[in-house]
């Protein structure tokens, strides 16, 4: 025979979010230039350092499924308000906190380490890496989002064309 008080408990604990699904979604792709001296830059919104070890970056390219592009090593962090790098091999900016052969795709997928989405972008009406609406393309530009990373799960409305910082 089951308590009252347990059973409330139990259909409370149910509809609470596990502790990595509230704090992963502060995670947001903040900037992205493909290539091979492109990067990904992650930004955590949040007011907490998140681990971010055995999360990935999965490469989105027409309506192709996406293919992993990188898998950030254990131990990652990324601090409250801070960035995380991802950068292609000629990228030639300062920071490098992990490196691949190059930024590939017309879109970019953010996978926590149970595989689940923590946030995407597409600039290519098929990409399967959109939300909603396309980003707008930027040959030779970076995809960036505003200062705070504002997401309204529309790409178009999120994303806008900037120069590159290096």
């Amino acid at each position: 025979m089951t308590k009252p008080g347990s059973l409330f408990l139990l259909l409370a604990l149910a509809g609470t979010p596990a502790p990595d699904t509230v704090r992963a979604s502060s995670v947001k792709i903040h900037e992205v230039l493909g290539g091979p001296a492109g990067y990904i830059d992650l930004h955590n919104t949040g007011a907490a350092t998140l681990d971010i070890g055995g999360w990935s970056v999965q490469a989105c390219t027409g309506g192709a499924a996406p293919v992993e592009l990188a898998t950030m090593p254990a131990g990652s962090e990324i601090p409250a308000g801070g960035h995380f790098l991802i950068t292609a091999q000629g990228f030639g900016g300062p920071v490098q906190q992990l490196v691949v052969e190059t930024i590939a795709g017309d879109g970019e997928l953010l996978l926590d380490r149970r595989g689940a989405k923590v946030d995407s972008v597409g600039w290519a009406p098929s990409s399967p890496c959109r939300e909603n609406q396309a980003a707008v393309s930027c040959p030779g530009l970076a995809q960036a989002r505003d200062a705070a990373s504002r997401d309204t799960d529309d790409n178009k409305a999120d994303f806008g064309c900037v120069r590159p910082p290096h």
